[in-house]
């Protein structure tokens, strides 16, 4: 008898959604291929792992983590904690144990992993990052040609990106162990348990920034983002909007290929294809007297008088930890950033060649391809086609996929058969909202103490950023779940809530470098709260309570 696996989109959905068989086989291939590569070099012989276990695997389109494979495989090497990754212990499967020799060598490895990735970070990343920044603007401006196209997929360059993505997911997972650590040892200090200034969250100090050139540009600068508008070009026709435009058009040339929805996707938009979002973010921030530096500095505040708090004999090693995590997490965000930027850039590459050998065909035609096959499709220079009937259906079920309800947060799944059902099967959802006044989730980010606000609930980052221009006071967010395209709204908000993500999901970690209380992972809080309700948000305890 087959044994099902317990699949968890909890995590896996802030950077891909349902995605092109393109996106989600490369997602796919590469978490499970170089999660293993890591566990190995923390773990030594892994002979001992379950082999028919992957790490995600695909349903209904999209990726899902297999909780499975980190009970049974990756708890051997690394302790998981089920409330991290927003499973409920009863449900989780029982853990296998790590062998002692394991576990007594593990500080060393740790240790020695973390150095190659620090040495990657600082000879390698940057020059990569150039070429790649290079190469994508060239694309956008359709500069490149057949012949440079082709050397961005042979294995050499793609080995340079691949790299990327694995120095991400170690990243990834030390932030993990140690906000586990964290929270069962100190959690009075997550407040400074935060990147500081990273990729992610200087987009928000950069926004910032652009307030601050649209204010010296003069009022009808200013008028006209009050008023709206959300098209570059009103601006460029004005000579007194010179400076603002410039500064604009470099935030999308830093910040541009940002995903403007799950970002890891090929073919995901991207900011430097929306800039109204960018426009609005700024128009947001025109009545807000206080930078995200000074307010996420106030919650630093707090954290650093817990910190003196602390033991006297651990305080060196809480302060030393906090430090390595502050590093950890930033440059777990330039990966990220970096990746994006691979992901866009090869995205481009992808659609040009789609309009060489498929002038007839939408260009995202190669998107259906899954990986495997579309690499052979570049070897073979154009020459290894898929049929187009096959194409066709697939996509007609991405479109099906798109529209149907998706498959619940915790499944149970047959590797066999690929059936699906429901973890909490049979649970009587109640209709009166007044049962639903109070909901729990992982506590992200205390920010400067609980808050009470206005809830803003939306998934479209462009609505709530034309909500913002509208609504006075204090706002609480409340989404499925955020991604860099939200960057630039968290310095307008008072709280943040989202329905997915765990403790290194881009809400948790952008909210504490802004100061902000965040509870994450709070089941079906959007299908209860209503825009307008006054929500109290604790983002010590993970509490969110509607008032009214």
């Amino acid at each position: 008898m087959t044994t099902e696996w317990l699949l968890s989109s909890h995590n896996t959905q802030e950077s891909s959604g349902v995605a092109a068989p393109m996106s989600i086989t490369a997602l796919v291939n590469s978490v499970n291929s170089q999660l293993l590569w890591f566990l190995e070099q923390l773990g030594g012989d892994i002979s001992d792992f379950e082999p028919p276990l992957e790490a995600i695997t695909i349903v209904q389109g999209q990726g899902y983590g297999n909780m499975t494979f980190y009970a049974r495989n990756m708890n051997r090497v690394l302790p998981t904690d089920p409330e991290s990754v927003g499973v409920p212990k009863e449900v989780f499967p029982e853990m296998a144990k790590a062998p002692f020799k394991r576990m007594v060598r593990l500080p060393f490895r740790f240790y020695r992993t973390y150095k190659w990735k620090v040495r990657y970070d600082e000879q390698e990343l940057p020059a990569t990052q150039e070429q790649l920044q290079a190469l994508y603007q060239r694309l956008r401006a359709d500069e490149l040609g057949l012949d440079e196209l082709w050397p961005l997929f042979e294995p050499d360059f793609l080995e340079r990106c691949i790299i990327i993505d694995l120095a991400r997911i170690m990243s990834a997972v030390m932030v993990m162990v140690l906000d586990n650590i964290l929270r069962a040892q100190a959690p009075q200090l997550l407040n400074l348990f935060t990147g500081m200034e990273t990729s992610t969250s200087l987009i928000g100090q950069r926004i910032w920034e652009l307030r601050e050139q649209a204010e010296a540009c003069g009022a009808e600068v200013t008028q006209l983002l009050r008023a709206g508008e959300v098209s570059l070009d009103a601006y460029r026709a004005l000579p007194a909007a010179a400076p603002f435009v410039a500064a604009v058009e470099g935030f999308l040339v830093e910040y541009g290929h940002r995903g403007f929805g799950r970002e890891l996707d090929f073919e995901a938009e991207r900011l430097l294809d929306r800039p109204d979002l960018v426009l609005l973010a700024v128009a947001g921030q025109l009545d807000n007297g206080q930078p995200p530096a000074e307010r996420a500095r106030a919650s630093r505040a707090q954290g650093d008088e817990a910190l003196r708090k602390t033991n006297m004999l651990l305080r060196p090693l809480w302060r030393r930890a906090l430090d390595w995590g502050q590093r950890l997490i930033a440059r777990r965000e330039r990966f990220k950033s970096t990746l994006a930027l691979s992901q866009a850039m090869f995205g481009l590459a992808t659609r040009r060649l789609a309009r060489e050998f498929y002038p007839h065909q939408s260009d995202d035609i190669l998107f259906f391809y899954t990986y495997p096959e579309f690499l052979e499709f570049v070897y073979s220079r154009g020459e290894k086609r898929v049929a187009m009937e096959i194409l066709q259906l697939r996509r007609d079920e991405l479109q099906l996929h798109k529209h149907q309800p998706p498959p619940p947060e915790l499944i149970w799944y047959n590797p066999e058969t690929h059936h699906w059902r429901p973890v909490f099967e049979g649970e009587e959802i109640a209709e009166d909202t007044a049962l639903r006044t109070r909901f729990e989730g992982i506590p992200a980010s205390a920010g400067s103490g609980p808050v009470t606000g206005l809830a803003l609930v939306t998934n479209d980052p462009l609505e709530a950023g034309r909500r913002l221009l509208e609504l006075q006071g204090t706002v609480i967010l409340v989404t499925r779940l955020t991604d860099p395209a939200w960057s630039s709204l968290f310095a307008r908000l008072t709280a943040v809530v989202t329905e997915l993500g765990g403790v290194i999901s881009h809400a948790a970690i952008v909210a504490r470098e802004n100061g902000l209380p965040a509870v994450v992972g709070a089941a079906d809080v959007t299908r209860w709260v209503r825009n307008g309700q006054r929500v109290r948000v604790d983002g010590a305890t993970g509490v969110v309570e509607i008032l009214e």
